[in-house]
């Protein structure tokens, strides 16, 4: 798109507090003043009925667009859906994405177009001014198609459109939330009563291209309404700092919303989920009433400062929100019901408080969920309920993290990026959505995050924190690793293709860099209860990527002598060299100098031992595990692959070990404290001792999810063939609990059940297995047109069967002979077509 930008001359840009500086935790009471955001009308009259009208735009902002009084979106049979917060979170210095839409159900004779532009991620504070808080922008072309072909284009030009500072949106920040004054008039519901002047031009320097990835938009199906609410006016001493609140309502299930709230009421409502979005409330008040709602994950638990409570018990804690004030300020127009929506912001919430200065009647309120709307893929269930917590923890951290870019959190005066969280996670992310075209997005802010980083990749991208170096161990090498999920998993060659140059680019860094030793090492195995060596995680990572892009060359080439075969040979030299380096450094007589949990498991994910030094790292990381009383002590990066290498090792028991412990550090710790997502860190809160470092301590942080990974691909076997990707050839290979003796933990009971479902790009693959007694039965669906390699474990009850000769397919008996299979330890491994069996 080749229209100008445009600004509006008399906005002055909001009052901006860089984050990170000055008091941390300086969380408002009250919502910020402001003056509006500003507006660009075009109004255009048609002779005759167009065919065809269509709309292209974008800002330096976020923006949303209104014809003729109508907000606009796709017009769909089940009803209009809307593209939120667009253009989404991007390196402005590099591109920016532009939105089309079908105006053609919009039109009349004449036509007034209005867009309304927020600073979003282009001078909100999230930018942290990286972007140089400029004003904000808006460019557009409106092609109409006439029935006798005839064509007109109408583009953003300083002669025909009008802007002004208006609307009821008085404030508007991604971090802080906005403040709204229904009574005053939305710009595209205005006659005159605004001052409408001529716009000035801006030259924008990046790229103007059409959306990348898909759009963030509201999921109705996961719409909540509240499964509590609690009204209180006063609080009461209990010998702690802050007291308790006093509840002088208590409603719970249905309609618990439904109350008259009166000056000095504070209305508590819980959804029951941690999620992302915005609420939405319905109500009705006088003119002029004086409406804030607040948002928190978590309620104060004592009014105890020694236990991190902000406030008194009940109460909403909001201190680890930090210095983003996340709330709504609203002035009601009072006139009837009125409904209360923010569209330039989103929250992290579970909890709502809701306080008026005048009698309000809430009739409904609705915690709307916001997310990068992705295909989801997968499902997967156990017999085990803390563990089918954990499972949807996970989904619903993938699903509020993944907006726009995949964050960290989202919730406090952060939401960034963070590269390393990226990588842990997208194993996990491939199962449970489609993350092709999120990730093509966000490899290009990747490359884009190398401009100002000598060829490293940001440790947060897309990159707009200037004071953070780029290229740290675990972070930077996300962009190399990432690729290797979307191969695997979708077979995607090209997206290989067009991030080789990148991938070399960042190859060029770390040599020069470290001279061999990898990338920078700020992280390390971030928050590890027992940490590693900074520089042993470097030189590993710099390895794996060594050995990563001789992989990638060796698709790309198309034959012998090519440059991709040229390249297979320098880096599959690059990572020998590294691998005897890494060696001589660190193995002395065939033992490992490092003795973390995490120095063992990279180690060997990585590929840098094989043969007896592989089977002597694995035996005493299992020994490690158990003398630590079948407890992990990993952080971001170790626990991230944590149970896959235990079974690529044959510990598939220490994995289930791992995964049902429930004291700290554990993945069901954090159930049991209460999470509906999965915390930051693992006692980001604790029934025992109140709320972890409030520093940093978010409670939806999805990269200990990871583990969801393991549950689909060993757990239940789903995996693609490395040799065919993208699941031409899968393998079904589920790894039972087979758990019995020492080999249990005390208090700890078997899973006898998993069943998962993925929709791979082949059609969908199933694995449900179960006991019947002491029978092992296992139902799984192969899709059409695919092949698979099938693992069947043989047990005799919950004991390997070494001896077995046959199995159950379908109902008919087979010997290995006759299925042209073979053993493998207890397993018989034979290939079938498509379809849908049961065996036993």
């Amino acid at each position: 798109m080749k229209a100008p930008f445009l600004v509006c001359p008399s906005y002055r840009g909001q009052p901006y507090l860089r984050p990170w500086q000055g008091p941390l935790h300086s969380h408002a009471d009250t919502p910020a003043s402001g003056v509006g955001l500003p507006a660009f009308r075009r109004r255009f009259t048609c002779p005759e009925a167009p065919v065809r009208a269509e709309i292209e735009a974008t800002a330096l902002g976020v923006f949303e667009l209104y014809l003729n009084g109508q907000r606009i979106g796709h017009r769909q049979v089940s009803g209009t859906v809307y593209d939120e917060l667009k253009p989404g979170f991007i390196d402005f210095r590099s591109r920016v994405y532009t939105y089309r839409y079908d105006l053609t159900p919009y039109l009349a004779r004449e036509n007034t177009l209005v867009a309304v532009v927020a600073p979003g991620w282009w001078a909100g504070r999230i930018s942290f001014g990286v972007f140089g808080l400029k004003n904000l922008a808006f460019a557009c072309e409106i092609s109409l198609t006439y029935p006798d072909g005839t064509q007109e284009t109408l583009s953003t030009d300083t002669a025909d459109w009008e802007t002004t500072v208006a609307g009821p949106v008085l404030f508007a920040d991604i971090y802080d939330g906005e403040t709204i004054d229904a009574r005053l008039l939305p710009p595209y519901a205005d006659g005159e009563h605004y001052t409408w002047k001529k716009p000035e031009t801006y030259s924008y320097e990046g790229e103007v291209i059409p959306r990348v990835g898909p759009p963030v938009r509201l999921r109705p199906d996961l719409t909540r309404r509240p499964a509590s609410a609690v009204v209180y006016r006063k609080t009461e001493e209990t010998g702690t700092d802050f007291g308790r609140i006093v509840p002088r309502v208590r409603r719970v299930g249905n309609g618990a919303e439904e109350v008259v709230l009166l000056p000095g009421d504070h209305l508590i409502l819980d959804f029951g989920q941690n999620l992302v979005g915005h609420p939405r409330l319905t109500l009705s008040t006088s003119s002029g009433c004086q409406i804030t709602v607040k948002v928190a994950e978590m309620l104060n638990d004592s009014g105890s400062l020694a236990r991190g409570n902000d406030g008194p018990a009940g109460s909403l804690y909001v201190a680890n929100y930090r210095t983003a004030h996340a709330l709504i300020g609203y002035t009601a127009a009072g006139v009837g019901e009125e409904t209360v929506e923010p569209l330039y912001s989103f929250y992290g919430f579970r909890y709502l408080e809701i306080t008026a200065d005048a009698e309000t009647s809430l009739h409904i309120a609705e915690a709307c969920v916001l997310t990068s709307d992705l295909t989801e893929t997968g499902e997967c269930e156990t017999d085990n309920a803390e563990v089918n917590r954990l499972i949807q923890n996970t989904v619903w951290g993938r699903r509020g993290n993944y907006l726009h870019v995949p964050t960290d959190c989202p919730q406090r005066d952060e939401r960034l990026g963070w590269s390393g969280d990226t990588q842990i996670f997208a194993g996990a992310a491939a199962y449970l959505s489609d993350i092709r075209g999120f990730m093509q997005k966000w490899l290009l802010d990747a490359t884009d995050s190398q401009k100002t980083l000598d060829g490293a990749y940001g440790d947060v991208i897309p990159n707009v924190l200037e004071d953070v170096n780029g290229g740290n161990a675990g972070w930077g090498d996300a962009a190399v690793m990432v690729p290797e999920v979307l191969y695997r998993m979708y077979g995607d060659t090209e997206i290989l293709r067009t991030q080789y140059p990148s991938m070399e680019t960042y190859m060029d860094f770390l040599d020069r860099f470290g001279h061999g030793a990898g990338g920078r090492t700020f992280y390390g195995d971030w928050l590890a209860y027992e940490p590693t060596e900074k520089a042993y995680i470097a030189k590993v990572y710099y390895a794996n990527d060594a050995r990563l892009m001789a992989e990638y060359s060796r698709i790309l080439s198309e034959g012998p002598g090519d440059f991709y075969a040229r390249r297979a040979v320098f880096y599959d030299e690059l990572f020998a060299r590294l691998k005897s380096e890494w060696q001589a450094a660190y193995l002395k007589d065939g033992e490992l100098t490092l003795t973390t949990q995490t120095a063992y498991l990279l180690a060997l994910h990585f590929g840098l031992v094989d043969g007896e030094t592989y089977q002597t790292l694995a035996h005493r990381l299992a020994e490690k595990i158990r003398e630590n009383d079948f407890t992990l002590s990993t952080g971001f990066l170790g626990t991230g692959i944590l149970a896959g290498t235990l079974s690529e090792a044959g510990e598939d028991g220490l994995a289930y070990s791992l995964l049902l412990q429930v004291k700290d550090p554990s993945w069901l710790y954090s159930v049991r404290q209460g999470a509906t997502t999965v915390f930051e860190r693992w006692n980001s809160y604790t029934r025992e001792t109140g709320f972890g470092d409030v520093s940093m301590n978010s409670f939806n942080h999805y990269a200990y999810g990871a583990v969801v990974e393991w549950l689909y691909a060993y757990a239940a076997g789903i995996r693609p063939d490395p040799d065919f990707p993208g699941f031409a050839h899968l393998i079904l290979d589920p790894r039972p609990d087979t758990r019995t003796g020492e080999d249990l933990p005390r208090g700890q009971e078997p899973i006898r059940r998993v069943s998962a479902r993925y929709d791979s790009i082949r059609g969908t693959v199933e694995s449900a297995w179960h006991y019947e007694g002491d029978t092992f039965v296992w139902h799984f669906t192969v899709p059409d047109g695919a092949t698979a390699t099938v693992s069947f474990p043989c047990l005799a009850g919950r004991v390997p069967d070494y001896e077995r000769k046959t199995l159950t397919l379908n109902g008919v008996t087979y010997t290995a002979r006759e299925l042209c299979g073979q053993h493998k330890g207890n397993r018989l491994i034979f290939e079938l077509p498509g379809g849908r069996y049961e065996a036993r």
